[in-house]
């Protein structure tokens, strides 16, 4: 899931919250006015995209000689040599593993943070794979791309990639929220991704996601509920065969986010409340040139 342009889901960026003017109609942005859920989102305004198509080190200095990003790969039993760790050179490696240069591959996108000669500072976290937050990029390996943002219409367009639906609220108290149904076929897994539509990107505290369960083979419950797990810290919402819609090849259904009442959001986003502060905010934006593809970043608050 790591560096390679389509492998990722989609790009993790912030910008500014500016003060652009309300919400209005789907083919519009939400202003920062109307975030919903009181994100706060980073500043950033530009990328940078690796134009050397062998690649671009991560240096953890703007220098040279500076250390530089690594993989650790170790043997494991059932899926042979996998990495374990990416962190950087100066760090000693353990003796069961192997450190692997860690590059940045021709075409990806990062959130551009600063400028330090003849380097650009970057963005480089990778969620599940990497703790490491921010990075260094040659200046000659790159180039400056502009932030392209998001509307409604674009949010909740489907796509080759993307078949479920996306809902963006355009009224009322909720308006500019987005609710996202994600599905995992190979662990039968579905879930709902909160967030809200703000300056060009949909954001949200990394927490906000709702795991689905509905039982096909028991009695239909008879209302929506949300219910949080301490145990697990997992926001569970049980929901009656009512709120299913036919997936458009007719093969199966999903869960239809807009016949979501605005008490149920209501009740969903207070149990959403009860999680642990997240430490990182979600964003999801479109990758700068990139035809329409989005990408995921994780940055923190």
């Amino acid at each position: 899931m790591k560096k390679k342009v389509g492998l990722v889901l989609g790009v993790l960026a912030f910008l500014m919250l500016c003060n652009s003017e309300s919400y209005a109609q789907s083919g519009e942005q939400t202003s920062s006015a109307n975030n919903v859920l009181g994100v706060k989102v980073p500043k950033i305004e530009q990328f940078v995209r690796v134009t050397n198509e062998k690649g671009a080190d991560v240096f953890k200095y703007a220098r040279e000689d500076s250390p530089w990003r690594v993989d650790w790969m170790g043997e494991e039993e059932d899926y042979g040599t996998v990495q374990v760790d990416e962190t950087w050179s100066d760090k000693k490696v353990p003796k069961k593993y192997s450190a692997e240069r860690s590059m940045e591959y021709e075409g990806n996108v990062l959130p551009l943070l600063g400028e330090e000669g003849n380097f650009w500072k970057v963005f480089i976290h990778q969620p599940y794979s990497s703790e490491l937050e921010e990075g260094y990029l040659r200046k000659s390996d790159v180039e400056v791309v502009s932030f392209q943002p998001l509307t409604a219409d674009m949010v909740k367009a489907p796509n080759e990639k993307k078949l479920s639906p996306t809902i963006v609220k355009t009224e009322g108290q909720y308006k500019g929220l987005v609710i996202d149904v994600g599905s995992d076929e190979e662990w039968g897994e579905e879930w709902l991704d909160v967030g809200v539509l703000v300056d060009g990107m949909v954001v949200s505290p990394e927490s906000y996601k709702v795991v689905l369960v509905h039982d096909y083979d028991m009695t239909d419950v008879k209302e929506m509920k949300c219910v949080f797990k301490k145990k697990t810290s997992e926001v569970v919402m049980n929901y009656p065969t009512s709120m299913l819609m036919e997936n458009e090849d007719g093969m199966g259904r999903w869960f239809d986010p807009a016949k979501l009442t605005d008490a149920q959001i209501e009740q969903m986003l207070q149990t959403l409340g009860q999680q642990k502060k997240a430490q990182r905010v979600r964003c999801d934006c479109l990758i700068p040139g990139g035809n329409g593809e989005r990408n995921v970043y994780y940055l923190k608050y």
